[in-house]
C-alpha cells in the first residue's frame, strides 16, 4: 500500500505523526509527504519532525501565500503531477487548509481515494474560505475520520453516508500520550523556577488571520493585564514570525511581565503545558494538547465555534473580547476545573484510522 499524505501547515504534521506510524505497522510500506508550505518554516527547530519520528516531507509546494483561491489553484497544479507520478493507494488530506480541499479534487479526478482528518468541522458561516475549505472536503472524501461525536453528527446532517464516516478519536491524544513522558523528563517548570498549577502559558498562531485592526498588540496587552491582575507567572510562547512582528510593530515594551521562551521544541512546549495552571491560545493542536493533559484552556477567536468540544471543556473568548481576558484567566485559576477527556481520546486513534484505511484496500481488490 502507497500512502501519500498532503500538509498545509506545520499544525498538520502533529496530527499525521501517529498515522504515519500506525499505517506502517499496518504495512503501508512506501509513504510520501507533500507540505504545502516552504522548506524554512521546518528548519528553525531541527528537532521538531525528528520528535514527531517523521521524515523531511518528500515534496514542499511552497504554495502557502496569496489569496485562498490562489493557493487552491497552486496546489491543484503541484499536487496532480505528484498524483500522477506516485501513483498512490490513497491521500491522507488533513483539515480545513486550501491543500486539503486540493487533495481532494486531485484525489475525484484520478481516481485515488481520499481520506480527511479532522473531517466534520462547522462553523455555520460558509462564506469564509476554511469553511468551504471542510464542506467540499468531506463531500469529496471516501473515509472521513472524525474526532469527536459532535462532528459526526454534522456529516450525518448534511446527508453524508454513514458508512463513510469513522468515529476514531483524536491523533493529537496520541502524539501527547506518546511524548508525555519524554516532556516530563525534562522538569522544564522546575528549572525556570515555576510553581506547577500556578502559572499561565498563552501561545496566539497566525495573529494576522485574526480580525481587527492590531491583533498581536490587543493579546500583548491583555496578557499585560493577566500579569498585572493574578500575579502569576506568564509565559508567553513566540515562535519565529511571531517575534519578528513584535518587532515590526514595535510591542517588546509589552513584554516586560512575561517570561518569553522563544521557538521551543513541541516537548518542551507539552512540558509547559502540562505544568501550567491554565492555557491561552488560538493553536488547535495546543488546546488539544491541554485537553488530554488535564489542564483548563481559554481558546481564542471565533474559529473555535465549530470545535464543539474545545466550547465544551474549556472558555472562548473571542477578539473583541481580549479584555476581559485577565477575568477569565483568574477565574480558571481559582476554579481549576480539570476537563473531561473526551471519547476515544485515548491515543489509539491512529491504530483505528490504520484499520479502516486497509479494510477499505482490502475490499476495493476483493
Amino acid at each position: 500500500m502507497k500512502v501519500l499524505h498532503v500538509v498545509g501547515s506545520r499544525a498538520g504534521f502533529f496530527r499525521i505523526s501517529p498515522v504515519f506510524r500506525a499505517l506502517r505497522g499496518a504495512g503501508a510500506d512506501h509513504q510520501v509527504i507533500v507540505y504545502a508550505g516552504h522548506r524554512e518554516d521546518l528548519v528553525p527547530d531541527g528537532m521538531f519532525l525528528k520528535e514527531l519520528e517523521l521524515p523531511p516531507p518528500d515534496h514542499v509546494l511552497g504554495v502557502s501565500t496569496g489569496s485562498s483561491a490562489t493557493q487552491t489553484g497552486r496546489s491543484l497544479i503541484a499536487l496532480e503531477s505528484i498524483v500522477m507520478r506516485e501513483s498512490p493507494d490513497w491521500i491522507f488530506a488533513v483539515g480545513d487548509v486550501d491543500a486539503a480541499l486540493a487533495a481532494a479534487l486531485v484525489g475525484r479526478k484520478n481516481g485515488v481515494p481520499l481520506a480527511h482528518l479532522e473531517a466534520g468541522l462547522r462553523a455555520g458561516n460558509s462564506h469564509e474560505a476554511v469553511e468551504i475549505n471542510r464542506l467540499l472536503t468531506d463531500r469529496l472524501s471516501d473515509a472521513l475520520f472524525v474526532a469527536e461525536r459532535a462532528t459526526r453528527a454534522n456529516l450525518l446532517d448534511e446527508g453524508i453516508e454513514a458508512s463513510r464516516i469513522h468515529f476514531v478519536g483524536n491523533t493529537v491524544a496520541d502524539t501527547v500520550s506518546r511524548l508525555r513522558s519524554r516532556s516530563l523528563a525534562l522538569e522544564l517548570p522546575d528549572l525556570m523556577g515555576l510553581d506547577e498549577g500556578a502559572y499561565v502559558v498563552a501561545l496566539l498562531a497566525r495573529s494576522d488571520a485574526l480580525p481587527g485592526p492590531a491583533p498581536l498588540e490587543e493579546f500583548l496587552r491583555a496578557l499585560d493585564g493577566v500579569a498585572f491582575e493574578t500575579g502569576r507567572s506568564t509565559i508567553l510562547v513566540l515562535d519565529s514570525s511571531a517575534a519578528a512582528r513584535v518587532r515590526e510593530e514595535r510591542l517588546e515594551h509589552l513584554l516586560d511581565p512575561m517570561t518569553v521562551v522563544h521557538s521551543p521544541s513541541y516537548v518542551e512546549l507539552l512540558a509547559l503545558v502540562d505544568g501550567a495552571g491554565v492555557v491561552v491560545t488560538n493553536a488547535c493542536e495546543v488546546l488539544d494538547s491541554a485537553s488530554v493533559l488535564g489542564v483548563p484552556s481559554i481558546a481564542i477567536g471565533d474559529f473555535v465555534v465549530g470545535r464543539s468540544g474545545i466550547l465544551e471543556r474549556g472558555r472562548h473568548i473571542s477578539v473583541d473580547e481580549l479584555p476581559q481576558l485577565p477575568e477569565a484567566v483568574i477565574r480558571a485559576l481559582a476554579e481549576h476545573e480539570a476537563p473531561a477527556l473526551p471519547d476515544r481520546w485515548d491515543g489509539q486513534a491512529a491504530r483505528r484510522i490504520a484499520e479502516v484505511t486497509m479494510a477499505h484496500l482490502l475490499a476495493s481488490v476483493a
